[in-house]
């Protein structure tokens, strides 16, 4: 079916991006991510892998730094850790693909392009000291006396 009759002679559709060959760029909120960064050091080494590389990692490479934290992993991990990512922020955050030419069926994986400089903004977020306001410190006095009470 060929809906152009309809378009009117509308040669942009408010929704695409013409840098991009007439695909529109899918938005994803990736603000879940930040929780899953700070609670979860194996999550956390692979997608900073990902977002550091910004090419195509192969499985073997995120196993070997998922293995810096948590000894014992597989590559079912890897995928399982990787998918649930994409569920997480509902997108295809992390595409991946296998390459049948090594003769072993190992996948590879990636940050979607469109999705790299974002991912990346929000890691480097992450990583900058945090800056104590003065109730934090108010707090930490607070809690050191009711400590010295007990």
């Amino acid at each position: 079916m060929n809906f152009d009759a309809y378009r009117e002679d509308h040669s942009t559709n408010p929704w695409e991006n013409p840098d991009r060959g007439g695909k529109h760029l899918q938005s994803i909120n990736i603000a879940p991510l930040k929780g899953v960064l700070e609670s979860d050091p194996v999550r956390s080494k692979i997608l900073r892998l990902l977002i550091d590389d910004g090419g195509w990692v192969t499985t073997a490479d995120l196993l070997k730094v998922g293995r810096q934290v948590r000894s014992i992993m597989g590559a079912v991990t890897v995928g399982t850790i990787l998918n649930g990512l994409n569920e997480l922020v509902a997108s295809r955050l992390i595409l991946s693909r296998t390459s049948m030419n090594s003769g072993i069926d190992w996948a590879e994986w990636r940050i979607n392009p469109d999705w790299l400089e974002p991912t990346r903004k929000l890691v480097q977020m992450l990583s900058r000291p945090r800056i104590r306001t003065s109730e934090d410190v108010i707090h930490e006095k607070v809690q050191r006396r009711l400590s010295e009470m007990e």
